[in-house]
């Protein structure tokens, strides 16, 4: 390097500057690593969309299929007989519907009297999330819905009681409710579609939305973020140098 860049380029040596290229090198490792987040986040978009719509139109499962595997069957769809268990019916709460606030009510459909599978059978407003006032179908039914995996706590999130009655769960956890019921239940539960007779007054849920979501929008952004940094910081290096260099010369005299 000829010395005199040597000399316009000295400054970056300065613990100011020091610190601001730390900083700005964090900044791009964090836009970056953003970016392939976001970027992640839309392949599996994609890929969970191509099995929503390939397990929708795969042939009707029956009750004997939930109980067998629960793998590669979520979003299938499946034909089940059986009787309400309105008095093992749990609240599933802090669930919305067109931005309305409300709950989830889930119900065991008994289909043999040791089996049985957990159905949500629909959407209630706030005012209606009471077991106390609810009053859930008593009637043998048949019924087509979708079937779904069992929720599970994430690293962050509300926590159930791990013993006694629960009324309401703040996911739809199989497992927990098969603590306190009669029955043995399916490891996956299925979201109500249509019943005969009609099952309640419940709104029945929207199918899997089938989006790809803003998350490749949201990479492109992050990625662009990193692009003007990794341009752009350099830029301000040599604009300051050359500044530096200027007040260095000073006035040229006539």
């Amino acid at each position: 390097m000829p010395a005199s860049v040597h000399l316009m380029y000295g400054f970056v040596r300065e613990p100011k500057w020091i610190a601001a290229h730390l900083l700005t090198l964090l900044l791009l490792i964090a836009f970056m690593c953003a970016g392939f987040w976001q970027f992640g986040r839309h392949q599996a978009r994609g890929e969970r969309n191509e099995n929503v719509v390939e397990r929708s139109n795969a042939a009707v499962l029956t009750e004997a299929d939930l109980f067998e595997s629960a793998n590669d069957i979520e979003f299938r769809m499946v034909a089940l007989e059986g009787t309400w268990s309105p008095d093992d019916a749990v609240l599933i709460r802090n669930r919305s519907h067109q931005e309305m606030a409300g709950c989830h009510l889930a119900v065991p459909l008994a289909i043999s009297d040791a089996r049985a599978v957990l159905v949500v059978v629909g959407w209630l407003h706030q005012s209606s999330c009471d077991v106390g006032q609810l009053e859930p179908p008593s009637k043998t039914v048949s019924l087509t819905g979708r079937v779904r995996l069992s929720q599970n706590r994430g690293a962050i999130g509300a926590r159930d009681p791990s013993s006694g009655i629960l009324t309401s769960l703040a996911r739809t956890d199989v497992a927990r409710v098969d603590q306190q019921v009669s029955f043995l239940l399916a490891p996956v539960y299925v979201e109500l579609i249509t019943s005969t007779p009609s099952a309640t007054s419940a709104i029945p849920l929207d199918p899997p939305p089938t989006h790809l979501g803003p998350h490749l929008a949201y990479a492109v952004q992050w990625f662009l973020f990193f692009a003007v940094g990794a341009v752009g910081y350099p830029l301000v290096l040599r604009r300051h140098a050359r500044k530096g260099d200027a007040e260095n010369l000073g006035p040229v005299d006539d």
